[in-house]
């Protein structure tokens, strides 16, 4: 088998924040359906999470298969099946030399040929005991091979090639790899962005390698949903374990011969979290205890401060001659995470588990799925038909709990237009009270101001009594504004003026309208005053009111008119 080692360039370590929103990743040629908010309750996440579904996982390992049965109700994922059997290695190659005493490349073809067809009838016998175990017809089954059986190679890409990764590796998969892309199933996985270029590792296994496997379940009537290698199915299986884990880790294990270590980065960005891709290595047991494979495990392990581990890992160090350093067990991390009480019984069901996750839409990392030229690209399904349901229930509650307030609110409204109907009466007997008592309220205002104004209007009058001589005459008085108009007759209107004028109450005394004089020779006349405000406010001493007599009385020669005066015209 072709094995393909690959350098590790350093990965990001930056968070950038939640987002929510609809967007378009051309990097896997899907839609993601998000929505753009800081933080989601968990009950909206886990609502396209739900779903009843059943998944079967196969890890084909050189020496065992391996199968799990997993079981989706609702939320809950659990452990339904677990099932191992055993593949006897081929000796073809060594019984046929002994047989005839030819050499092991005389026979090598023969023996090659061989040891197919044994493998083939064991994996046969091994499919068939274990069809009992699940429903070959109803559930979904994922393949998983070791990563030995892949070639698995790093890429760097110009980030114009971001949008259609697909269609760029579909060009260059012949350019990297020594074999022509319809003899191979292939995939990628992101690695992020380094620099000015984009990171994928590309991951591939020819079709010769899965032609039996995939022959002998063809024979039972099962079509695998896809094939995916460790690499993948690790990955998934951790990020399964965490939930909501954000930074990166490394995970390391195997079996006997051969080792792995990836490295995964999980960035947040929308809806769920993208997965990365760090690393990823495969090597020999027997490579580990080397110089340069120590120092790539000490550089990998200080990129990814959380180790987990899966299988023999004290052994592992141990033969690197390193101190085994803290790590998290993946088997008792899985079995706390599943329910049901079967626990996982041992470390080689991961890889399984890991592709079976698949088929209960639980594997964060989409890609990394192998197919042949001109499939169709898997991508990670957002709405399944019970998503469909549950979204369409939610959304008619949602319709049901806003049109309950309008309901609610259009019930109170019609009690109390009914509770109005009641107070109607009252409402109008206090309308009529109001309108009275306004009414009254008006009424007091008015005598108040002229209770207010009769100690004005007193003191007008008298001072006009006191000043107008006992020969003139008022016929009309009027007082308003503090304007004080007078019309009347006397013997000579032009000798009013001054004597009104000597008032401490008038000023600006005069004339409104020419004056008359009548055949009983006496002046008509309209006078007009103005009364000082601050003395009348301000009461006056009686010493202030009395008035001499000298004053009182006017002296016959001011009464006295000269006939020319008299005669005198407007």
């Amino acid at each position: 088998m072709l094995r393909w080692g690959c350098v590790l360039p350093p990965g990001f370590t930056s968070r950038s924040q939640v987002c929510w929103g609809f967007t378009w990743n051309h990097e896997y040629s899907r839609l993601n359906v998000v929505i753009k908010i800081m933080i989601a309750p968990p009950w909206i996440q886990n609502l396209f999470r739900a779903d009843f579904l059943r998944s079967v996982g196969l890890y084909v390992m050189r020496d065992r298969l391996v199968l799990v049965r997993m079981r989706k109700n609702f939320l809950s994922l659990s452990l339904v099946e677990q099932e191992d059997r055993a593949l006897p290695l081929g000796e073809s190659q060594q019984a046929i030399s002994e047989l005839t005493g030819w050499i092991a490349e005389d026979v090598r073809e023969i023996a090659l040929k061989a040891e197919s067809e044994s493998r083939e009838r064991a994996f046969k016998q091994a499919v068939l005991s274990l069809l009992p175990h699940f429903k070959a017809g109803r559930d979904s089954l994922f393949v998983c091979v070791p990563q030995e059986q892949a070639i698995v190679q790093q890429l760097f890409l110009p980030l114009a090639a971001e949008a259609n990764l697909s269609q760029v590796l579909e060009y260059e998969i012949e350019r990297q790899l020594p074999f022509r892309r319809e003899d191979i199933f292939y995939d990628f996985v992101p690695m992020g962005k380094r620099g000015d270029k984009i990171g994928v590792y590309l991951v591939a296994i020819p079709k010769k390698s899965l032609a039996s496997v995939l022959g002998v379940l063809e024979s039972f009537g099962i079509r695998p949903r896809g094939v995916e290698t460790t690499v993948t199915a690790m990955a998934n299986f951790l990020l399964f374990c965490k939930g909501d884990f954000l930074g990166s880790a490394a995970v390391i294990g195997g079996h006997e011969n051969d080792w792995e270590l990836i490295g995964i980065q999980n960035q947040p960005n929308g809806w769920r979290p993208t997965p990365q891709l760090l690393f990823s290595h495969w090597v020999p047991q027997s490579g580990w205890a080397q110089g340069p494979v120590r120092e790539l495990l000490r550089e990998c392990l200080e990129r990814s401060p959380e180790l987990y581990g899966w299988g023999d890992v004290d052994e592992l160090f141990r033969s690197a001659h390193l101190e085994t350093p803290p790590y998290v067990d993946l088997v008792a991390l899985g079995s706390e995470r599943l329910i049901g009480g079967r626990a996982i019984t041992h470390s080689y069901c991961l890889p399984a588990l890991g592709a079976a996750l698949r088929g209960v839409r639980e594997a964060p990392l989409v890609r990394g799925m192998l197919r042949e030229q001109g499939a169709v690209d898997p991508g990670w399904k957002t709405f399944s038909r019970l998503n469909v349901i549950l979204l369409a229930l939610v959304l008619l509650a949602s319709i049901g709990w806003v049109a309950s307030f309008v309901v609610k609110d259009e019930l109170r409204l019609r009690q109390l237009e009914q509770e109005n109907k009641k107070l109607d009466q009252s409402v109008s007997a206090l309308r009529r009270e109001e309108s009275e008592l306004a009414r009254l309220r008006k009424e007091l205002t008015v005598l108040t101001d002229l209770d207010r104004r009769k100690g004005e209007i007193l003191r007008v009058l008298d001072e006009l009594t006191k000043l107008v001589p006992t020969n003139a005459y008022l016929s009309n008085f009027r007082f308003r504004d503090q304007i004080l108009e007078v019309q009347g007759n006397a013997e000579n209107a032009s000798a009013l003026i001054p004597v009104l004028e000597r008032s401490p109450l008038l000023e600006n005394v005069g004339f409104t309208a020419p004056s008359n004089r009548g055949r009983d020779n006496r002046e008509t006349f309209s006078l007009k005053a103005n009364l000082e405000k601050a003395k009348i406010e301000q009461p006056v001493k009686p010493e202030e009111k009395a008035v001499k007599p000298n004053e009182k009385a006017v002296k016959a020669d001011e009464k006295a008119v000269k006939p020319t005066e008299k005669t005198a015209k407007p």
